[in-house]
């Protein structure tokens, strides 16, 4: 059986954290959901749903800058191995 190279441990890795973080953001997305559909009945629960909202957009924004981040160094770890 091949060793895996360091590139293959880190893309498992990635997207081993990927799976936790869909789930999360699914979950809070379900949650803000419930709480904006019941809201209509109890209004007070839409500053809940909206609450939920911001927290699930913030993994959002979180995880992009994440992805620029590591394409960023992927890109200077092909130009170094190019060098």
């Amino acid at each position: 059986m091949p060793a895996r190279s360091s590139e293959t441990r880190r893309i498992h890795s990635l997207l081993g954290q990927r799976r936790v973080s869909d789930v999360v953001m699914v979950a809070i997305l379900s949650v803000a959901l419930l709480a904006g559909l019941v809201g209509f009945a109890v209004h007070v629960l839409w500053i809940a749903a909206i609450v939920v909202l911001a927290l699930g957009l913030g993994y959002v924004v979180a995880n992009a800058r994440q992805d620029r981040r590591e394409a960023i160094d992927r890109h200077r770890e092909d130009e170094e191995r190019a060098a």
